[in-house]
């Protein structure tokens, strides 16, 4: 279990445009420190992992961070182990010494994009230097380290989204989270969307941007663990504009799932009825936000079925109708419920149905197939 303590502004040498973390913590002054540890830790009944969001702890320095974590003392028996979210940097040795030893196991660094020039627009003063010896340092020291990278920051090109691909895969963190840039009020960036200097993405750009990002990822073995805010980081109310989506995650993903269907589906020449094999897990993922990727599907003249089985997560079946009633499904028996609804279901869905695809059978893979169709 993770508890997050969000600290606003804590150790910040700037205010990047982009960020009120009045608004996204309700925090407004370091006095307000411990007693939001208190609140946050409080009502925790169990030993967990603590995690310090919402600042930038290394501009503390060792002093300064020696103080933070002194705050926590009262419930040293709660806590497990301890991960921090910072800027990059460059840790000295007593500030490694000393994470290590209040258990801080996790150091994730923010890296919006991997510009220097940019990073001095955003109000960001580190470079993408920094980032890299601040990295192999916290490596070096046994730590395990993430990133946090963003799309659609003001100027941002194709370029800047394949750069933060190339060094992601460079520097192979344990993980990544990937956020979609949000206006909030009163910040530099809410200023220049009134002034119409800035645009922010629409929702289904940021999810395109977010999914080169997340693939790339993925395929490498790099775990892509958050995509988009969630409702607990901010007041919605200060949303200005930006393409926020409670789900913004799931979107990405059924978005993956989408575009690997139609690839692998045009390759083959496919058309009219067909019918997948899928992960139970991939359910969602193929059907789509509100049954979206259904309907887009038949938009194209894809009229689509599907079938649970014991695929991998990832990896599904494109077959003609009559084939795929002859699969090994798991029953509605099998998970513990009645077999007469799977029967019913089945009945329904070994219908013969007029089909130009007969006899095809074609395996894809969403993390793989989706990336081709992609405008990177």
């Amino acid at each position: 279990m993770i508890v997050p303590v969000f600290l606003p502004h804590l150790g910040c040498r700037q205010k990047c445009i982009y960020c009120n973390q009045h608004h996204i913590t309700g925090k407004s002054s370091q006095e307000d420190i411990r007693e939001t540890i208190r609140k946050a830790l409080d009502p925790v009944g169990v030993r967990c992992e603590v995690a310090i969001y919402g600042g930038n702890p290394f501009g503390l320095g060792a002093d300064g961070l020696a103080r933070l974590f002194s705050l926590f003392a009262n419930y040293r028996e709660k806590i497990t182990s301890m991960r921090i979210s910072t800027e990059p940097i460059v840790p000295d040795a007593q500030t490694t010494d000393l994470l290590k030893d209040h258990n801080v196991r996790t150091v994730e660094l923010g890296i919006p994009v991997f510009s220097d020039e940019k990073l001095r627009a955003l109000g960001r003063h580190h470079t993408v230097r920094d980032l890299y010896d601040t990295h192999e340092a916290l490596i070096q020291a046994g730590l395990t380290v993430g990133l946090q990278v963003m799309v659609g920051l003001p100027g941002e090109t194709t370029q800047d989204i394949r750069s933060t691909v190339q060094h992601v895969l460079r520097l192979k963190p344990a993980f990544i989270r990937v956020y979609p840039l949000i206006v909030l009020r009163d910040t530099p960036l809410h200023t220049a969307f009134q002034e119409k200097s800035f645009s922010p993405l629409s929702l289904a750009e940021a999810v395109l941007r977010a999914l080169f990002i997340y693939l790339h990822a993925e395929t490498q073995g790099i775990k892509v663990i958050k995509m988009g805010l969630t409702e607990n980081e901010f007041l919605k109310g200060e949303i200005v504009a930006g393409p926020h989506h409670p789900a913004f995650g799931y979107l990405v993903r059924s978005e993956a799932f989408y575009l690997a269907v139609t690839k692998v589906c045009e390759e083959h020449g496919l058309s009219g009825q067909i019918s997948l094999l899928v992960s139970r897990k991939d359910v969602p993922h193929l059907t789509g936000h509100r049954r979206s990727n259904l309907k887009r599907l038949k938009e194209q003249g894809l009229d689509v079925d599907w079938r649970e089985s014991d695929l991998p997560p990832g990896e599904f079946l494109i077959c003609a109708p009559e084939k795929i009633a002859d699969a090994n499904f798991h029953s509605r028996e099998d998970r513990g419920g009645s077999e007469e609804p799977r029967k019913a279901y089945l009945g329904v869905r070994r219908r013969k149905r007029r089909s130009d695809n007969e006899g095809i059978r074609a395996k894809g893979n969403w993390h793989l197939d989706a990336i081709a169709m992609l405008p990177f």
